[in-house]
């Protein structure tokens, strides 16, 4: 072996077969993990784009195939649950941290996950979006047969809370036990209930009614009482449940008699002696929230939609109100704290009055929820009952030039993170002055580079900017998702530089110095110039590589000195010395960012 060579040591997994042997690959440490995807790829005989290459957690030997196929058995084969990701960008020497000798390199996993396409042939978008819903609809299914056994009571005691969220099939609520599970879309930017709800518990001009009031006054003396066993807790929960339930209106289930039927949960209520006592009433509600809805009697509903529910857990003087949906998993988010309801000054009314817009709010919420349940139409989806609309937001319309109203369709997912997938390909099918059909992306936001998108797309190196807005266009929902916004941008046709071919990247550095240098000369920065973010658009006749290259994810740009970095960046990524969490992002990262461009880009 040649004295500047390393050894690269890989398992090969293929549609989840997992090859007998290690195999080996000798490379230049300082060789960009692109590369090294490249030469994979003439191996396996696949194309680069079809290859994921993951570095496990723990120390993985050469020899130690039996350790890796039990981790794979114990993840039902998701690699991200015990694996990150490698970023392409990065030599590989970085990946395996500096000063480390090869002969301790844990052994990578090369991954061609189906479905796959042999070199040399192209990949449809259409297949990529089936193995996506595919991988939806698996998880889908696993939750649905789950069954939730056991009680919710017993559920969410800790141990068991543990090993459930340790499973395949975890709540996404944020809480996880062996590795972090998947953060979904918030659910008030999936569904305008919550949304309606987010805004009006915030909204200081909404009337309330005087018994509304007066009912919450008396629920706050009553829940003000200390109780020492949940026992003697419960012995009051009646009475609390008959003063919540007048404050909110009916939270009983609404029954459908007309297919789909079934009985939809409006609202899970949970009661709780004190904080601390049996678990946590909102883990509680969670379970209660999912065992209801996989109950094969409802069947027909969970078919037809995501299963809205709010999920009420109260504790002694506490409550929380939470939202949750059942898209391909269980996904609860709180739209509240745990709210304090007792009383413990005086001369306070308005601490009252602050709870009793939390119900009144929530008591609308409810009602527009059983409106929402009682104009449910069955699954429209050729050829399956159940409808795939679950897998996306509610959200289908945006305000175009000149306040008309695009109806969308959504058709895929962008990117292949199932529930934190929040990038979608769509297609308008309703305009107000008839325009064609046309093929869009529509992205949800909590920051936008608004102004430096507009600038390199007038510029040709971006795509048009369509929309940047409110989620929802109408309703106290158009209030109620805070800062996140909707973007709507055009489709380009072509694909992401980190899995074009080595001919197709030929040229897109200078595109993208060009890009970027415009955008510094203006004042503004980018963020993220990573091969991910550059698209290359399919070649047509007489449009050179410059012309063909567009940037995307401004969701970090802006003005130089005033954006920053989100917080919770990459640990996979190799970012420019300075960048981390809450930074000003520079120009100088920028440059940088440009400069590690693989050398396949020049």
């Amino acid at each position: 072996m040649l004295e500047d060579q390393k050894t690269l040591r890989y398992f090969v997994l293929v549609r989840g077969l997992l090859a007998e042997r290690c195999k080996l690959h000798e490379i230049p440490p300082s060789t960009v993990a692109d590369g090294v995807l490249e030469e994979l790829a003439q191996e396996l005989t696949v194309r680069a784009s079809n290859i994921l290459l993951w570095k496990p957690r723990e120390f993985l030997a050469s020899s130690d195939r039996d350790r890796l196929r039990s981790l794979l058995r114990q993840h039902d084969g998701n690699l991200s649950k015990f694996c990150d990701q490698v970023d392409y960008e990065a030599p590989v020497s970085d990946i395996f941290r500096s000063g480390v000798e090869p002969d301790e390199w844990t052994t990578l996993v090369a991954e061609v996950p189906k479905p796959y396409v042999l070199s040399p042939a192209t990949v449809h978008p259409e297949e990529a979006k089936d193995a996506i819903f595919a991988k939806l609809m698996n998880t889908f299914r696993n939750v649905r047969q789950s069954g939730f056994n056991g009680s919710p009571s017993q559920n969410c005691e800790p141990v068991h809370y543990y090993e459930h969220q340790s499973g395949p099939t975890p709540i996404l609520d944020g809480r996880y036990g062996g590795t972090p599970n998947t953060f979904a879309l918030p659910v008030e930017d999936s569904h305008w209930v919550f949304a309606s709800f987010a805004a009006e518990l915030r909204d200081q001009t909404l009337a309330l009614p005087e018994n509304l009031v007066r009912e919450v006054g008396h629920l706050m003396r009553d829940v003000s009482r200390l109780h020492i066993s949940d026992e003697r807790g419960r012995s009051s929960s009646a009475d609390t449940q008959v003063t919540l339930s007048r404050t909110i209106a009916s939270s009983e289930p609404y029954g459908r008699k007309e297919h789909p039927v079934g009985s939809a949960a409006l609202a899970i209520v949970e009661e709780k002696a004190e904080l601390g006592f049996g678990g946590d009433g909102a883990v509680q509600g969670s379970f209660a929230y999912a065992q209801h809805w996989t109950d094969p009697s409802q069947k027909a509903i969970l078919d037809a939609c995501s299963c809205p529910s709010f999920v009420i857990a109260l504790a002694g003087p506490h409550v929380v109100i939470c939202g949750a949906l059942l898209t391909s998993s269980v996904v609860v988010h709180r739209l509240t704290d745990y709210l304090w309801l007792g009383q413990d000054k005086n001369n306070d009314d308005a601490h009252t009055i602050r709870i009793a817009r939390v119900f009144y709010a929530l008591g609308r919420a409810l009602a527009r929820l059983q409106s929402f349940y009682a104009g449910l139409t069955p699954p429209t989806t050729p050829g399956d009952e159940l409808s795939l609309s679950r897998f996306f937001p509610l959200a289908t319309e945006y305000k175009a030039a000149g306040e008309r109203t695009v109806k969308f369709k959504y058709l895929a997912y962008l990117t292949d993170t199932a529930e934190a997938c929040r990038a979608f390909r769509a297609v308008t099918v309703e305009c107000e002055d008839a325009q064609q059909p046309r093929e869009i992306v529509v992205k949800f936001v909590e920051r936008y580079g608004e102004a430096a998108h507009r600038f390199l797309a007038a510029h040709g190196f971006a795509p048009e900017l369509l929309y940047y807005g409110d989620i929802w266009l109408s309703g106290p929902e158009r209030e109620g998702c805070g800062g996140r916004k909707m973007v709507v941008m055009e489709y380009v046709k072509g694909k992401a530089a980190w899995v074009a071919d080595r001919d197709d990247k030929r040229g897109v550095r200078g595109a993208v110095e060009r890009a970027v240098g415009l955008l510094h000369d203006a004042g503004m920065v980018h963020g993220d110039v990573r091969l991910p973010n550059i698209v290359i658009a399919d070649a047509a006749e007489g449009v050179d590589m410059e012309n063909r290259v567009k940037v995307v994810d401004f969701d970090w740009a802006g003005v130089e000195g005033v954006v920053r970095y989100p917080l919770g960046l990459s640990e996979t990524v190799r970012w420019p010395e300075g960048v981390q969490d809450y930074a000003l992002i520079t120009a100088a990262h920028d440059d940088e960012m440009v400069r590690r461009l693989p050398w396949t880009c020049d």
